[in-house]
């Protein structure tokens, strides 16, 4: 039994037939391609006119404090207790608020919103600790 003799007459040849056809296939696919996108040329806008710039709105820096009825402090997420008379730790978080609005060339505003049962002593308290703070503008707001 011969088995390399039946490899010998079979003879290989490339079918170029459908080698052409996939080379037109690909050439019409790019040449088409390229027309469905739209350029940035083709995009039709107008520009503006001469129109004067717009001032620049200054967004203030508010800071809301609240008082409790039972005396406890809180801004901005902290919270100072209600034995501690000084505030020392308020009056330096005021303070790097209002340098940070300082930075930003932006008005400083605090707001105080005591409970409507809170100590009238409590809300000086807080008032002694903004002015050690520098604060120039201070608010009250009535408590919801």
């Amino acid at each position: 039994m011969n088995l390399y003799r039946h490899a010998e007459e079979v003879k290989l040849e490339l079918q170029i037939a459908p080698l052409i056809d996939v080379v037109f296939l690909l050439l019409i696919y790019f040449m088409v391609t390229p027309a469905l996108i739209r350029k940035e040329g083709d995009i039709s806008f107008m520009l503006p006119a001469n129109v004067a710039a717009e001032d620049m709105v200054d967004i203030p820096v508010e800071v809301l404090i609240e008082i409790t009825a039972d005396g406890t402090v809180q801004v901005e997420g902290m919270r100072f207790s209600r034995d501690d008379r000084n505030l020392e730790d308020l009056a330096m978080q005021i303070r790097g608020l209002r340098a940070i609005a300082a930075a930003q060339r932006s008005p400083f505003f605090v707001n105080v919103m005591p409970h409507k049962d809170a100590l009238h002593r409590r809300i000086i308290d807080v008032m002694d600790a903004c002015a050690a703070a520098g604060v120039n503008s201070l608010t009250f707001s009535k408590s919801m």
